[in-house]
């Protein structure tokens, strides 16, 4: 792998990390356990008002994975098409901000099409009602942009307590994601960012590509080289954007069972 050197553009990062991942999935009792099977500590997460409900999964990092289901159908939620016409799976990312306003500002210069900025919340099962808002980004930018979320409550209210795993698992390492247009994405996050990122190419998926790190987290965005590359096959299917992710472990290093993590690629890689 080849890397290249950061070009500073001089804007002022606000973006601190990867907040949380979402996991679309069609039984999250089955999904829950399946992840737990995989050596990863699950918690209940609640219900949403919007006809989902979730179970979570911390990490010493403050990230989290939120393994998504649906309570009852609803064909308007932003994620529902995202599980059931485009196979779920790992669908969708949300960033930590430190100016939700002035991040939900820079992406609509930058074109970038999502909702309003909206209030939400989650009442978990001991009653407690979580509250927050954020946007939900749509069109060719979701996956590819994070969502970005601001609490109303404390956030280590709504990030799970129990963040220690018996597979090793600390935190987020990479999060891989397949762009079509190399060009869209450094449109969108240099001004982000503040700089144009790290140009890479990766032999093993024959593809080229940019990474950008937000704090301890890296977003590595790829494109194919030709069409024998498994991303150009990703591509083809219209499957969601979010490819692979990598965690931080202290245990046994390696890809997890497709059958067991709903079909996301997940790496372990040595801390």
């Amino acid at each position: 792998m080849l890397h290249g050197h950061i070009v500073k553009i001089g804007a002022s990062p606000m973006l601190k990390a990867i907040d949380h991942l979402v996991i679309a999935v069609p039984d999250l009792e089955a999904a829950t356990e399946n992840y737990r099977e995989l050596g990863f500590t699950v918690s209940p997460g609640g219900k949403h008002a919007t006809a989902s409900y979730n179970s979570l999964i911390g990490f010493q990092d403050g990230s989290y994975i939120e393994l998504l289901g649906f309570y009852e159908d609803s064909p308007e939620h932003p994620w529902w098409d995202l599980l059931h016409e485009r196979g779920g799976g790992l669908i969708d990312f949300c960033m930590q901000t430190d100016d939700i306003q002035a991040d939900y500002a820079k992406l609509q210069t930058a074109g970038v099409t999502m909702t309003d900025l909206t209030d939400l919340s989650r009442v978990r099962p001991d009653g407690y009602e979580l509250a927050w808002v954020n946007n939900k980004v749509t069109g060719v930018y979701q996956g590819l942009v994070p969502f970005i979320i601001e609490d109303k409550t404390p956030r280590d209210e709504r990030v799970p307590k129990e963040r220690t795993h018996n597979n090793g698992v600390v935190g987020i390492h990479t999060l891989t994601l397949v762009a079509s247009d190399l060009d869209l994405v450094q449109h969108v996050y240099t001004p982000l960012l503040g700089h144009s990122g790290t140009p890479l190419t990766d032999a093993d998926l024959d593809a080229r590509g940019m990474d950008y790190t937000f704090g301890p987290h890296t977003l590595r965005f790829l494109t194919p080289n030709r069409a024998s590359s498994p991303l150009a096959a990703h591509l083809s299917e219209n499957a969601p954007v979010p490819y692979e992710v990598s965690f931080v472990t202290h245990d046994v290093p390696g890809m997890l069972s497709l059958r067991q993590t709903e079909g996301v690629r997940i790496r372990l890689v040595p801390a």
